[in-house]
């Protein structure tokens, strides 16, 4: 019963293959034609896309491509492919517009080098060239196909624009009898300043060094005679006796005899503080 069983769909199965074989061969078709349930139709042009696929009595009928559609290759396509869009903000411009047998073909804007290459030769992303900066040098000018090539300014040259092409040399201020200063740097000239002769730099230099010592010397002096001033000040007069000439002096010998009984009459010093004279008051005890 098992044998009988295995028999029967070997038979089967070999039966079915005997079909599949049959339909692929009779559905193999080349590479100008198109299969259409197992029939084989001849394929449009580039620029075409089938409109009504073949049958026993006709051929395929084909349809240009519309406007902003194409088709590249013969093919048995119903509708044709949609054309390529350059997109400007992708860095992106037309360098040949779509048409029914060609797709658009992009390249970078101007100022752009293409950084992604298309399958079709022409460009999927655009990039902006690099700006060669103040202090630098363009070593190579951008192209479609590739970035600017910037180099920085070799010591004693220097550039103050963008983009600049050639680095420019220091002034030499030795040439006009100068030196430089300030020095020069990649973004600036150096500057040239007149020569100082050093015999007046170094007189210079002496006589403000004297008068910084003088003028100390003075301010020195007149604080210390300042202080000698307010102590002499300080210091009390003493009483001076006061002369009187021979003939005054006989006169009061006589007044004193007439008045024996008297009291006596002295002299008391005063001293005035504020001009320094002495001054005499009599006075009686």
């Amino acid at each position: 019963m098992i044998d009988v069983i295995r028999k029967s769909m070997l038979s089967s199965f070999l039966v079915i293959l005997f079909f599949v074989n049959i339909k692929t061969a009779v559905s193999s078709c080349t590479a100008l034609q198109f299969d259409v349930d197992g029939r084989c139709c001849p394929v449009c042009r580039p620029g075409f896309s089938v409109f009504r696929a073949c049958t026993q009595e006709s051929s395929t009928s084909c349809i240009p491509c519309t406007h902003g559609t194409y088709t590249e290759e013969p093919n048995g396509l119903l509708k044709c492919f949609p054309c390529k869009n350059c997109d400007e903000a992708s860095g992106l411009t037309v360098l040949h517009q779509c048409q029914g047998y060609q797709n658009t073909i992009c390249g970078p804007l101007n100022g752009y080098f293409c950084s992604g290459k298309a399958r079709d030769g022409g460009c999927d992303q655009g990039q902006k060239h690099t700006v060669c900066r103040a202090g630098q040098r363009v070593k190579s000018q951008g192209t479609a196909e590739s970035d600017t090539r910037c180099e920085d300014c070799p010591e004693g040259t220097f550039s103050t624009k963008d983009m600049s092409l050639n680095c420019s040399p220091w002034t030499d201020c030795e040439l006009n009898d100068k030196v430089k200063y300030p020095e020069g740097s990649s973004t600036a000239d150096a500057q040239c300043q007149k020569k100082t002769p050093i015999g007046l730099i170094v007189g210079l230099v002496g006589l403000i060094v004297g008068l910084c010592i003088g003028l100390s010397v003075v301010i020195y002096l007149k604080n210390k005679g300042t202080f000698l001033n307010m102590h002499c000040f300080e210091t009390q007069a003493l009483p001076i006796e006061e002369k009187k000439p021979p003939a005054q002096n006989e006169q009061s010998n006589n007044a004193n005899h007439r008045s024996e009984d008297s009291s006596d009459t002295l002299l008391s010093p005063v001293v005035s503080t504020s001009d320094g004279a002495v001054a005499f008051v009599r006075g009686q005890t």
